[in-house]
């Protein structure tokens, strides 16, 4: 029988993906055909290199079998991993948000502003999207007809109908897919509900988890409208949602308090 090699990727070698750090759920396991580069690894494009995605690309980068091959974002200093470029007004709302970047990559990665450029790039087998919720439907479901696997950070959706669309365009596709659900996956977690916690405490019949945040006695704050930073691209953060002034209590992390753009 021949032997396997990471050319045929996620789906039988546990590669790229699989080997993150970080659990993970899978709502498909359908083996690619895609054929690798002769140095055996797995090109990946990073979607949004923020704060999360800074954390996921240092993650991929432990793994030997990744190549980083593309960065895109929409803010020209995280795309670039230049922090002496980050907007100081970003410094002091985000404090410890921005990532330290300076990365060094073996092969300097190609760098996008639009994703469905890196999207084009025949050259790259897997994405991973890390960027504000409300992009994740139409990239993963774009990255999919480009016919790459795809990671895909949590929350998967916004609504149940974007959901919907993004299992039938994977379906259709017949890529790998998996959804940055940490908890569910880890084997911290299925360990501790499998052997330890039944054990100790009997049948579980329901669970609470909390997590809070204080932010006294401001909060996100009450910011007007204002010019974006220089290298911020806001029409292009906005995306599939309705135009609006930029606010720096909107973008780039504090999306999260704002229905339209996160759960």
């Amino acid at each position: 029988m021949e032997k396997k090699t990471r050319r045929e990727f996620i789906s039988k070698s546990s590669a790229a993906v699989a080997g993150v750090s970080v659990g993970l759920n899978a709502f498909s396991s359908k083996q690619t055909t895609k054929i690798f580069g002769a140095n055996d690894k797995i090109r990946v494009g990073f979607i949004g290199v923020g704060n999360r995605g800074s954390q996921l690309l240092e993650r991929f980068m432990a793994n030997s079998d990744v190549e980083v091959a593309a960065l895109c974002d929409v803010y020209e200093p995280y795309a670039l991993r230049d922090k002496s470029k980050v907007s100081k007004k970003f410094i002091d709302l985000l404090e410890g948000r921005i990532p330290e970047l300076g990365e060094t990559f073996p092969n300097a990665p190609k760098i996008y502003k639009d994703y469905r450029d890196l999207l084009a790039n025949k050259n790259i087998d897997a994405v991973c999207i890390a960027t504000p919720d409300h992009w994740h439907a139409l990239q993963c479901i774009d990255a999919c007809s480009a016919g790459l696997d795809v990671y895909v950070e949590k929350p998967l959706t916004v609504t149940i109908k974007e959901g919907r669309a993004m299992i039938n365009a994977q379906k259709n596709a017949g890529n790998t897919v998996q959804v940055g659900l940490h908890r569910r996956g880890s084997v911290v977690y299925q360990k501790m509900i499998k052997e330890e916690l039944v054990q100790k405490i009997g049948k579980v019949l329901s669970a609470s988890a909390y997590r809070i945040s204080n932010m006294f006695p401001d909060g996100i704050g009450s910011l007007n409208p204002e010019t974006p930073p220089p290298g911020f691209d806001w029409d292009m953060w906005i995306g599939p949602r309705a135009a609006r002034p930029f606010q720096y209590n909107i973008a780039p992390y504090y999306f999260r308090w704002w229905s339209d753009y996160s759960t």
